[in-house]
């Protein structure tokens, strides 16, 4: 009878229809639940200590025989290292502009520490937090990061009103301590672990900021479940414009909840603008589309991933806008870095010089040959985008 036989089809397809949505329904729950106990996403607090001139070599995780900075370099028992990480800027606003943004100095648009404001529609990685329901605070010790900046956006608490000295002078830079009792007081009014702490102080005086902060998060059960970052913000050469490793190199360790990962050390260059995109995945939140660094989660969560090298890029500007001097740009690529302020210089990191021979193929590529290696160099003047070694 055809209505029997209707009645059998719709019975068919209603079987069929909860067949797929059960199997839908327990494969993703499948997933989720692998996806899950593999790589949990970080609940918090997340830490970050930017020291600023704080050198790779002082510390015994990069090398050196003595530590200047004992508690740093316990840290980085406890965490990951990365070899070679690098700034964009030796100038300190865009350094750390690029650092809050994951943006590069011609895409955020702070070339210089003077004249400069972070543009009202770049996002912040404290600003992304706080959406995800992230307390944020932060504590500057420069008065080159003051609020005016517009570094503050996205955090609910921004602590960098340093006042006047004896002299009604206004102070330009404090003491990290009194940074870290700023954030001290900011981090004790927290209710609970899901929140962003941001603080950035001198070299002179980090190693004691960072065992009153670690002690800090230990004497309220914080420490183990935290993860914290400790990154240069600029090399001690800064001051002097270069772009070169001691200007540029900087060090950054990794501590994950339950000191996952501790001992491993990554060799691959990294730079600045990774840190936005890897806080943001290690707390599963959308990372922007445009972003030119990358998320470092692969290498923190797998001891067998590896990151993909690329050219890093460097600006100098501060001649340019101060006193119309020649502008400086670097790209840091395998074993090698192009500087070029007027002509071009490559410059091998083994720190012999010898000569390279270059070839120009019109107004945007050059080939260089070094020891029988070729780099190949894309761009002009701050478009100088791409450094990259082939055989």
């Amino acid at each position: 009878m055809p209505g029997r036989a209707r009645v059998r089809t719709r019975r068919w397809q209603a079987t069929l229809i909860i067949t797929l949505v059960f199997t839908a329904a327990v494969g993703a729950a499948a997933v989720g639940w692998w996806y899950a106990r593999e790589s949990p996403p970080h609940q918090g607090p997340i830490v970050v200590l930017a020291v600023d001139g704080l050198s790779s070599s002082a510390l015994t995780a990069y090398g050196a025989r003595t530590s200047a900075a004992p508690a740093i370099d316990a840290l980085a028992d406890d965490g990951v290292v990365f070899e070679r990480a690098y700034i964009h800027s030796p100038a300190m606003l865009p350094a750390y502009t690029s650092l809050l943004t994951g943006q590069l100095p011609f895409d955020h648009g702070v070339r210089d520490e003077a004249g400069f404001a972070l543009k009202t529609d770049t996002r912040t990685l404290p600003e992304l937090l706080r959406s995800r329901g992230f307390a944020t605070g932060a504590a500057m010790s420069s008065f080159l990061l003051r609020k005016a900046t517009g570094l503050s956006r996205g955090f609910a608490f921004y602590g960098a009103e340093l006042g006047e000295d004896a002299q009604d002078r206004p102070v330009v830079e404090r003491p990290g301590a009194a940074t870290f009792d700023t954030a001290a007081q900011w981090l004790r009014a927290q209710g609970g672990q899901r929140f962003m702490l941001f603080m950035e102080v001198p070299a002179d005086g980090a190693d004691a900021v960072a065992r009153s902060l670690f002690d800090l998060l230990k004497e309220r059960s914080l420490y183990t479940k935290a993860t914290i970052i400790v990154v240069g913000g600029r090399g001690p050469g800064a001051a002097t414009g270069r772009l070169d490793d001691a200007t540029l190199r900087i060090p950054l360790i990794v501590k994950q909840p339950d000191s996952d990962g501790a001992g491993r050390r990554v060799r691959a260059p990294v730079q600045h603008i990774d840190l936005m995109p890897t806080v943001l995945d290690l707390v599963r939140a959308p990372i922007p589309g445009r972003l030119r660094g990358r998320s470092l989660r692969p290498v923190l969560d797998d001891s067998d991933e590896t990151v993909p090298v690329r050219p890093l890029y460097a600006e100098s500007l501060a001649a340019w806008y101060r006193f119309g001097g020649r502008p400086a740009y670097a790209l840091t690529s395998d074993g090698a870095r192009l500087l070029r302020d007027g002509d071009d210089r490559l410059v091998p990191f083994d720190g012999r010089q010898r000569l390279y021979t270059s070839r120009s193929f019109g107004d945007l590529v050059n080939v260089y040959m070094l020891d029988g290696r070729q780099f190949v160099v894309v761009g002009a003047g701050d478009s100088l985008y791409a450094f990259t070694p082939a055989r």
